[in-house]
This record gives structure tokens, sequence and C-alpha cells, in this order.
């Protein structure tokens, strides 16, 4: 009998120092375990690791990229055009300036350093080239795509809808390429 009681007296001692054992070392583990070292569930590290790096990232592949590229593939995207032509379309039923020419848009190109000036109200769209803004009048260009006005020399973006106000000295300047245009509205081309 005597080995009986033994052999349980020390199981019920093994099992009371296991459970101590374990207890102490949970109590251990968890006293080390903080959020900031555990990236899957830390909102720290998304906001001290990830997030700059990400931006970081970004920032470096916008810096290898020109504006005439970005403006190249906009130009190519379909989609892109479908934008545009439903922006442009939704303009002109919307009330922006009604033409002596209708609603058609017409292909024009110009030499550099040749001018498009606007002979009333008058609607243009740069679709290849180079081309800037030129007025004697604040306010007489915009560049209602950008939600801005044009100032003189400012430079027309590729695709941007562009409004020239008002007659006499305003309108757009090819620069250093021939430049297509599309062009709704009263104009004279000069120089």
């Amino acid at each position: 009998m005597k080995s009986k009681a033994e052999f349980i007296k020390k199981a019920a001692v093994t099992v009371i120092l296991l459970t101590v054992f374990m207890t102490s070392f949970a109590f251990g583990v968890s006293e080390n375990y903080t959020t900031e070292n555990d990236p899957l569930v830390s909102l720290s590290y998304i906001n001290g690791v990830l997030t700059p790096a990400f931006e970081a990232y970004v920032d470096e592949k916008v810096k290898n990229v020109s504006a005439d590229e970005v403006a190249a593939a906009l130009m190519n995207n379909d989609s892109f055009k479908e934008y545009v032509a439903s922006l442009i379309a939704s303009q002109t039923h919307g009330g922006v300036s009604g033409s002596s020419d209708g609603e058609q848009f017409k292909t024009v190109e110009l030499a550099a350093g040749k001018k498009i000036k606007a002979n009333g109200k008058c609607e243009v769209i740069v679709r290849k080239g180079q081309a800037a803004a030129y007025c004697r009048t604040e306010g007489a260009v915009k560049d209602i795509s950008a939600g801005k006005t044009l100032k003189n020399g400012d430079a027309a973006v590729l695709g941007n809808l562009i409004e020239i106000s008002y007659a006499g000295d305003s309108g757009i300047i090819s620069l250093l390429t021939p430049t297509e245009i599309l062009i709704r509205g009263e104009f004279i081309v000069g120089e």
C-alpha cells in the first residue's frame, strides 16, 4: 500500500510542479509580448513601417516618369479618351458656351509659333504637341478640366478642355513643335 500512496503523492507533486512551471512560463512570455513585436496585428507597425515604405516607393516611381510620358499614355488609353469625350459632351449639353460653328470640334494644326486667337468665346483641346496660353486679361483662358485659370505662358495640358473667354488678344500659342488642336467656336489663326 505504501508504494501506491507514494506513487500518488509523487504524481501529485509532479503535476503541481508542472502547473507552477507552465504558469510561470506563460506569465514570463506574456510580460515580454507587445504589439510592436507582432507586425501582423500592430497598427504602429503599419503606420511606422509599411506606410512610409510604400510612400517612398511611390515617390521614387513618380520621380522617374515625365509629364510627357503620362500625357502620351493617357492619350493612348481608350478609357481616358472616352472620359474626355463624355466630359465634353456633358459640358456642351450643360450650357457651356454655344458657338457659331455648332457643336462639332474642328481639327487645326498649328506650326510652331502660330496662335489661335478667340474671336468670341471658344473651346480648345490640345491633342498633340506643346502649347501655352497667352492673354493680356487675367481670367481670359481657363483650363476647365483642371479647374484653374491659366496665366500668360502657362502650359496647356494635353487632353484638357480649355476655354478662351475674351475676343482679341487671348488664345493658345504653339510652342516648339507643330501642335494639333481641336477647337469649337469663333477663332482666328495668326502669329
